[in-house]
């Protein structure tokens, strides 16, 4: 594997106002020998810069300190846009940028040089500057064109290693990952592996030629090769080809199965499944995780076995995440997906697609986050708040058809709707169950926004 650093800028927006700039420092690490990407345009464009589907082989990002890996940094949607900026100041650049949206009104964009003038030292002021001194922005062609190899190394301030501490021999290793997120790869020998004092630190065993065993609690695992590795300080595991046992150690962990038939046991403290990754690895199904009946259908079709597992994330295609009654966080990232808490204090967030959100019971906090997503109440669904309820454009509804004490949005307006202290419309439905829009008011509705 190589490790590519190189340098960029970060910024971060609450609406269009910029509250934060700063130069940073990026790592990539991809997982071949390929030291180039290349790119095709989606079609969509905004006002020059243009979106993009990246082709490449990156294992893990490292933007700025923010492991996109890490779920602490909670992603709602990630897109990568290329541009090329011509200075007003002369001479241009093709920059590339990872768009990642953080909140309903929430971003943080990285900006990369490829190709031209570099970008200066950045903070918040000089950011404006940079902003001021565009002259257009226009699409990039030629050697920085759609399909065309990028070399990695092209990018501004770039230095690569290979080999590093994090990636091991068919020897006895030991490494020592220190502070901050480590990603270590699994090799043949009786290694061990120390994350150091990070909060994200990842064991893979995606190389390893059959199952493996890793029990976090006991500080083990068995891997491929049938070796016995010490695990220190590790809190995620990425799981083999094969059939896997993946066990936490009552602390948050993270888990990806990858391909087979896995059993996770996540043990105490709130863990997390994840399959935002599968299709790195082929598996481009859609996937199916029931955490009450403690099951997945991960992207490969394979069934995972789940225990003592509190919070799931889908892949980019269409998903079915159920929980378990207790307090879920349930993320269905890209693909038309649906999502239901099943009772308890529920986190769900729908990512890109057009998303049915259901609570089911509990306090929930539900985020639909792009496309023309559907609200779902029945029954006992408690007191919900809707967090980025959008009245026009998205096309999203709130479905009350089966709230039975709400018939019309007559009724509605009449009888059930009014607005708390800060101005949000809330919805009752006068049994003890409330639905709160964030940052929407009664005017701001209309019947179209809603099925009954």
């Amino acid at each position: 594997m190589t490790t590519f650093t190189f340098s960029g800028a970060r910024v971060d927006y609450d609406g269009d106002t910029t509250t934060n700039a700063s130069s940073i420092e990026a790592a990539v690490t991809v997982t071949s020998a390929s030291s180039t990407f290349t790119y095709t345009f989606t079609g969509e464009e905004d006002d020059g810069v243009f979106f993009i589907d990246m082709n490449d082989d990156v294992a893990q990002a490292i933007l700025g300190g923010v492991n996109l890996d890490n779920p602490d940094f909670d992603v709602l949607s990630e897109e990568a846009l290329i541009t090329q900026a011509n200075w007003k100041s002369g001479g241009s650049s093709v920059i590339l940028i990872i768009s990642l949206e953080t909140g309903a009104n929430t971003d943080t964009e990285f900006y990369f040089v490829l190709d031209g003038k570099a970008l200066p030292d950045i903070d918040t002021l000089g950011w404006s500057a940079v902003e001021n001194d565009i002259a257009s922005l226009t699409k990039p062609t030629g050697a920085y064109g759609a399909n065309s190899p990028i070399a990695w190394s092209s990018i501004d301030g770039a230095t690569s290693t290979e080999d590093d501490e994090f990636y091991g021999t068919p020897g006895r290793d030991t490494f020592y990952g220190g502070a901050g997120d480590d990603y270590f790869v699994s090799s043949n020998g009786r290694d061990t592996y120390n994350g150091g004092s990070g909060t994200f630190d990842q064991v893979a065993f995606t190389n390893d030629p059959n199952g493996v065993i890793a029990h976090l609690g006991k500080g083990t695992a068995t891997d491929g090769w049938g070796k016995t590795d010490t695990l220190k300080s590790i809190e995620a595991l990425r799981g083999s080809a094969h059939d896997d046992k993946l066990i936490g150690n009552g602390k948050a962990n993270y888990f990806r199965g990858i391909e087979g038939n896995d059993t996770i046991n996540g043990g105490k403290g709130k863990d997390e499944v994840r399959y935002d990754r599968d299709a790195r690895y082929g598996g481009e199904d859609g996937v199916t995780v029931d955490l009450a009946k403690g099951f997945a259908i991960d992207g490969f079709g394979d069934r995972d076995t789940l225990k003592s597992i509190e919070r799931a994330r889908g892949s980019e295609s269409a998903d079915k995440l159920l929980g378990n009654g207790g307090g879920n966080r349930l993320m269905g990232l890209g693909g038309n997906d649906t999502l239901s808490g099943k009772g308890g204090d529920d986190l769900i967030m729908g990512g890109a697609g057009r998303d049915k959100i259901l609570g089911d019971g509990g306090n929930d906090d539900l985020f639909g986050d792009g496309g023309a997503d559907r609200f779902i109440f029945r029954g006992a669904f408690g007191d919900d708040t809707v967090s980025d309820f959008e009245t026009a454009g998205r096309k999203e509804k709130i479905d009350l058809s089966d709230v039975t004490p709400i018939k019309s949005f007559r009724d509605l307006k009449n009888n059930h709707l009014s607005e708390n202290g800060d101005g949000d419309a809330v919805i009752s439905d006068n049994n003890g169950n409330t639905i709160t829009l964030d940052g929407i008011g009664i005017a701001d509705l209309s019947g179209n926004d809603f099925i009954f």
